[in-house]
C-alpha cells in the first residue's frame, strides 16, 4: 500500500473503513491535536520545516468538515 498524500485521502479510506460518524470523529479529534501541536513552540509542528504541512491538514479537515456538518444523516445503501 502506498502512503496517503493528503488528508482527503485518509478521510475517504475511513469514510469507507469506519463510515461517517467515525470518520467525522476522527477528523474533529486530529484537527483539535493538530492545531495544539502548531500553537506549541515545543512540538515539531511548530517548527518552519513542518508548520506549512500541518497547516494544510488543517484547512483540509476545516474543508470537509464544513460540508460534513453533524446532524446530517448519512446516504443509506440499498
Amino acid at each position: 500500500m502506498q502512503p496517503l498524500n493528503s488528508e482527503k485521502e485518509r478521510i475517504n479510506l475511513l469514510l469507507q473503513r469506519d463510515g461517517l460518524e467515525a470518520t467525522r470523529n476522527w477528523v474533529e479529534r486530529t484537527l483539535n491535536s493538530y492545531r495544539k501541536a502548531v500553537a506549541s513552540p515545543a512540538h515539531h509542528a511548530s517548527q518552519k520545516n513542518y508548520k506549512p504541512l500541518f497547516e494544510q491538514s488543517i484547512k483540509e479537515f476545516e474543508q470537509w468538515l464544513s460540508t460534513h456538518p453533524k446532524g446530517i444523516p448519512a446516504e443509506k445503501k440499498t
